[in-house]
């Protein structure tokens, strides 16, 4: 004779709960996606799934909104210093292009246009190229680079940064 259940000491166990792994007989078993549960167990699942499903109608009900934060990759420098001083400051910019950068390179280089393809403009960049030879260049760059260091950081960055975005208060 086999091994017997362990409420039914009387009856074969038919197999083992998955979640407590005692033997169990078929009076006692009960079969979700073809896994053998007691009733305890199960009973111990449906109370379980009971308390979570109460949680998020309590959550769903509360009127605080859901909040989802970048986990990482993004962008530059958006987390060393909020994260060392312990506060995370909410209306912080995060920018990916730096406008002294780029207005340096426009006064400096603004002639080959390497201040274009800092901004990822590449067909402005190739255009300031092509046209190194006129001069045109070098004025428009000049000018470019005293309004890029003119500029505040957050209109430079609407217009120029296309990776730039304001966090959510």
């Amino acid at each position: 004779m086999g091994l017997s259940c362990y409420i039914h000491e009387d009856q074969t166990s038919i197999g083992t709960c998955v979640g407590c792994g005692k033997f169990i007989c078929q009076e006692c078993n009960t079969e979700v996606k073809r896994k053998n549960y007691c009733k305890t167990c199960i009973g111990e699942i449906m109370t379980e799934n009971q308390s979570k499903i109460e949680k998020l109608e309590e959550s769903k009900n509360n009127s605080n909104p859901m909040v989802f934060m970048n986990a990482g990759g993004g962008g530059g420098a958006s987390s060393s210093a909020a994260s060392s001083s312990g506060s995370i400051e909410r209306d912080q910019p995060i920018f990916s292009k730096n406008r002294i950068a780029a207005g340096v390179l426009a006064i400096l280089l603004g002639s080959i246009g390497a201040h274009k393809f800092y901004l990822g403009r590449w067909g402005w960049g190739i255009i300031y190229l092509l046209l190194s030879w006129t001069y045109i260049p070098t004025i428009v760059g000049i000018i470019e680079g005293v309004i890029y260091l003119f500029s505040s950081n957050e209109s430079f960055a609407a217009k120029h940064d296309r990776n730039f975005f304001r966090r959510a208060a």
